[in-house]
């Protein structure tokens, strides 16, 4: 019961941990709860929200971790690089519970001589962006905090979204499905009211979110994986296609070894370039990623991906004509 209360100021209620108790196998009514956390809050750090019922309950935010006193010099290095490259992806309500760690490791860390291998490791990694470095937008820590709780425990949403170029916000219920962050860009994929089809908000333009205590409904064909094989995070329909092109080898070099697809096959064309085949969801993005090798592909097929990027560099051509 104690692992399940949050870090200050985030707060559960008897209720809440009833419901979560019984789905780890402890069956206790919440007048239980509710005599133990009495009893328990003058033995440990809690606090208890009674400014509305029903009550909410924290650890206090000074509080010291109860189940890890200390840090081994790989465990903080471990939670160094967590909150380093996992922070936009993990639920607030673990962000505030692993906040304690993250300060320890920080002081192991910065305790350690500066010639050691393990203080210096984290100047050694990065992850780098393969595309052009973009500033995320920035997110309300609020509409982070419920979107993510309302993720982790099937919680249904009042969002309040705006749409890009428009004043007037859009209200709507949504059942979470899943996080997905993009390039700078998170999403969130959700279905609205009633309606069963996966669609994409952009996390940043979601104004206000409310978590209901309806829980939330879940396609059983909704897979996150499959979602994205389709296709849908690169914004299209996402067929798949035939994908037919001419490179010259330089340009393909890297394809050997990432692959477009399972059925990727590429062999020799002539002196100095190679035809690539490879079964592959076609989006917007396929077409801006063939137009980012300039004159170094040619794409045959499919016709109508032709069409578009040969219509592209005509447009192009004609911006770029010298007077």
């Amino acid at each position: 019961m104690l692992r399940l209360i949050p870090r200050y100021p985030a707060k559960i209620t008897a209720g809440e941990i009833r419901e979560r108790l019984a789905g780890d196998g402890f069956e206790v009514t919440k007048r239980t709860v509710e005599r133990d956390l009495t009893y328990i809050s003058e033995i440990f750090p809690l606090l208890s929200d009674e400014r509305e019922k029903p009550f909410g309950w924290s650890w206090k935010k000074e509080a010291l971790p109860l189940d890890v006193p200390s840090l081994g010099n790989s465990e903080a290095l471990a939670f160094a690089l967590i909150e380093r490259f996992l922070r936009g992806l993990l639920p607030q309500t673990t962000l505030a519970q692993l906040a304690p760690y993250f300060r320890m490791a920080s002081q192991r860390l910065s305790a350690l001589p500066k010639d050691s291998t393990i203080h210096a490791w984290p100047d050694k990694v990065r992850v780098v962006p393969p595309t052009q470095p973009l500033i995320p937008p920035k997110i309300d820590h609020r509409v982070q905090r419920a979107v993510s709780d309302a993720l982790l425990f099937d919680r249904q949403l009042v969002l309040r979204y705006q749409k890009r170029g428009e004043e007037e916000l859009k209200e709507y219920i949504a059942h979470p499905l899943a996080l997905v962050q993009r390039g700078a860009i998170t999403y969130f994929i959700v279905t609205l009211w009633k309606y069963s089809d996966p669609i994409l908000l952009a996390l940043h333009r979601i104004k206000s979110a409310d978590i209901l205590e309806e829980r939330s409904r879940r396609p059983k064909d909704f897979d996150i994986d499959k979602y994205i094989v389709k296709g849908a995070l690169d914004f299209g329909e996402g067929k798949p296609v035939r994908l037919e092109a001419i490179f010259y080898e330089p340009a393909a070099e890297h394809l050997y070894e990432t692959p477009l697809s399972e059925d990727q096959e590429i062999v020799p064309f002539d002196d100095n370039r190679v035809k690539l085949t490879a079964t592959v969801a076609n989006t917007p993005q396929l077409e801006w990623w063939l137009l980012a090798f300039g004159d170094a592909v040619e794409v045959i097929k499919p016709a109508s991906l032709r069409e578009g990027i040969k219509e592209t560099v005509g447009t192009m051509a004609r911006s770029y004509r010298l007077d």
